[in-house]
Parts: structure tokens; sequence; C-alpha cells
């Protein structure tokens, strides 16, 4: 255990912590993935099949959007948890978690893969009704596992490790497994404003801070936009 309390070490608040801004990056994609869906149902129960166009982007939105949630928490099992671990003991609930939420993962995707491949109306119809089962499952256990996380886990990390531990042992891993696309789903909530706080918060060289700024742009025009365009006001 940490011989003292190094909370003071921390010069931002936990709600401006990496940690926390991935999940809040999750919780709007969860967001936005619920309106899809509430979208299609709209779209199909008014007699319209979910167009070739809307199945692309759907599929290239849940795709990457779960991998990111994937990532997020094989960065927790493989890094995150072993260091901290190193000092206080993990909830075990917040760990067993992460195995039931890679089931609901898992069945959420393949029932969107079957759906979107569909062009029969009526099994859409059906497939939408199962792909909602298992969000509903899904989407509530992510929000509560997310709040556990941060109530629980991150006070803790804060009590026995300094911020300068924790950028060394465990940020810059995780920062070095990031892909473009995962740090355009990481980015795209944050305002302007926000984005440079963070990168000041976090010293990330000007240079750097352009090529994230990039990834963020090709995200939102390659993956995001088309996603919201065909998507989300699919029943309007």
């Amino acid at each position: 255990m940490a011989a003292q309390d190094h909370s003071s070490t921390w010069t931002h608040s936990l709600e401006e912590d990496g940690w926390y801004r991935a999940h809040v990056a999750l919780r709007a994609d969860l967001t936005a993935m619920a309106g899809m869906l509430e979208s299609f149902t709209k779209q199909v129960d008014g007699g319209k099949a979910i167009t070739r166009e809307q199945a692309a982007a759907a599929d290239k939105y849940v795709t990457t959007t779960m991998k990111f949630l994937h990532h997020h928490h094989a960065n927790e099992d493989d890094i995150a948890t072993p260091y901290l671990s190193t000092r206080f003991n993990m909830d075990e609930k917040i760990c067993a978690d992460h195995k039931r939420l890679e089931t609901l993962m898992e069945a959420y995707s393949g029932g969107m893969k079957k759906l979107l491949a569909s062009t029969d109306l009526q099994e859409q119809r059906t497939l939408l009704a199962g792909v909602k089962a298992t969000f509903a499952q899904l989407d509530p256990l992510c929000r509560q596992h997310f709040q556990e996380e941060e109530t629980v886990a991150m006070p803790l990390m804060r009590k026995h490790f300094t911020l300068q531990e924790i950028e060394k042992n465990v940020v810059a891993k995780i920062l070095r497994g990031m892909g473009p696309d995962d740090v355009g789903d990481y980015f795209r909530t944050l305002s302007k404003e926000e984005f440079r706080s963070f990168a000041k918060q976090e010293h990330i060289p000007f240079f750097i801070r352009w090529i994230l700024q990039w990834q963020v742009a090709k995200y939102k025009k390659n993956i995001w936009q088309p996603f919201e365009q065909q998507c989300l006001t699919a029943a309007h």
C-alpha cells in the first residue's frame, strides 16, 4: 500500500482525467447507437428497409466503436489493473464485469452484422428486435461499469499513485497502442477548447497535436458524419 496519500499530486480534476474522458467518448457512442436502433425501428416499422448506404455507414461506425470499447477493456486488464494492483486491490466486480461485457459485445456485433447484411424487410424487423434486446443489456451494464470505475477505482488510483507514475507506467503504454480510429473516437466529442486544454494537461507537443487533430478530422469525415447522416436521421 502507498505510504502516503498522493491525491495532491494530481493537478487536474478526475473529470479531466484521460480514463474518465474515454468513458465520456464511449457513453456518447452508446447514445449514438441507441439512436440508430430507434431510428431504424421507426423506419422498418414504417415499411422501409434499411438501405445498403445505411448498412455500410452503420457497419463502419459500430465496428470501429466496438473495437475501441474492446481496446479500452484490454488496456484496463493488461496495463492499468496489473499496475494498480501493486498498491491496492481492484474491486473484483469491476474486473469480472469485463467478461460479461465482452460476451454481450460479441453478441451485439454479431447481431448487427446479420442485420446489416440483410436486404429483406421482414428479416430486418426480426433481426433488429434481437439486436435491440442485446443492446438493452449491454448499454446499462457499460454505463454502470464506467461509473463504478469512476467512483471506486479512479479515486484509489489518485490516492496510491502520483500523476507522474501513472503517466509513465499506464498512460504512455496505452497511447502507444491507440490506432487512428481510436484517436478519432476518443476526441470526437471534445470542443477545440477542451482539446487544447487536454493537450496542455498531457504535455502533448504541437506537432503531435496536429497529427491527432488530423486523425479526428479524418474519423469524422469517413466514419462519424456518414453514420450521423444515414443512421441517426433514417426515420425523418
